[in-house]
């Protein structure tokens, strides 16, 4: 079993981590600038054919349900609002390296909404929360798009050993997926998500939203972003479950958001789901 446990961590190790579109460094400081104007951040999409596309597709689309032909991105951008064209360009781009269809198993509208609604969440919460280093909304909002990002590489990379996983975790009552790829694997999203993020340089706050949201008691390096991707996602979960959240009183204190705030959020979010649901059925279709 070690053997085997090695074997999968080297494969992943020694596999090409894959490399984002030319530019995708730049967009991404556009998207995640909390003062950037609406002409400015339409500009910037506009260096991004594939993206621009992509979002006016979305804007005309039966989820958007415009009343007449949206034929500009600039259009598109008014129609969709800041949010849903932040969390768009970042999961268009984000994806572009990686073909998680390679794993059976792997279920898009689970994993993009699940991206997408920890997104929103985090954006709500930021806010609320005390810590003068907490990130604001837009690059809470990204570090919610990334979170689990390490699924992505690790469905392309491992297709069999991560279907297995999605089996096993399927088949087993309360089990999660990441337990499974521990229990399996050795290592899960987080650890494979944490390589990624080093070999992009992405900035701190990304970094460790991803390698570290799980981790309650995490102190490090921009703590506060992990834990509040960490409370975001925990919404995320019990809401795909169709379960009550439980708020976690200790993450709650540490971040400084009040009980009162927080279970708005996950109103906000339960309120928003199955639209949400939708964008991702609509963005990435099986």
């Amino acid at each position: 079993m070690e053997n085997a446990l090695s074997s999968a961590m080297n494969r992943l190790r020694s596999s090409r981590v894959p490399v984002l579109p030319a530019g995708t460094t730049y967009l991404m400081q556009a998207l995640a600038d909390e003062e950037i104007e609406r002409a400015e951040l339409t500009r910037v999409i506009e260096r991004f054919p594939t993206i621009v596309g992509r979002l006016i597709s979305l804007a005309n689309s039966a989820w958007s349900a415009p009343v007449g032909t949206i034929s500009s991105l600039e259009m598109a951008c008014a129609r969709l609002g800041f949010g849903v064209v932040r969390s768009t360009s970042i999961a268009l781009t984000i994806s572009s390296p990686f073909d998680p269809k390679r794993c059976p198993g792997f279920d898009p509208e689970h994993f993009w909404s699940s991206a997408l609604l920890t997104a929103d969440s985090a954006s709500w919460l930021a806010p609320c929360a005390q810590p003068a280093e907490v990130p604001e909304p837009s690059t809470a909002r990204a570090a919610g798009i990334l979170h689990n990002l390490g699924v992505l590489w690790i469905a392309d990379q491992l297709p069999r050993e991560v279907d297995e996983a999605i089996t096993l975790a399927a088949r087993t009552n309360g089990m999660s997926l990441r337990n499974a790829l521990q229990e399996l694997l050795g290592f899960d999203d987080t650890h494979a998500g944490a390589l990624i993020a080093e070999a992009w340089e992405l900035p701190p706050p990304l970094s460790a939203a991803i390698a570290h949201h799980t981790d309650a008691n995490y102190q490090g390096e921009q703590w506060q972003s992990a834990a509040l991707i960490g409370l975001a996602s925990s919404m995320v979960a019990a809401a795909q479950r169709r379960e009550e959240w439980q708020a976690p009183a200790a993450l709650l204190q540490r971040l400084g958001i009040a009980p009162a705030d927080a279970e708005r959020t996950n109103l906000q979010l339960n309120a928003q789901r199955k639209r949400v649901v939708e964008l991702a059925k609509t963005l990435f279709p099986r």
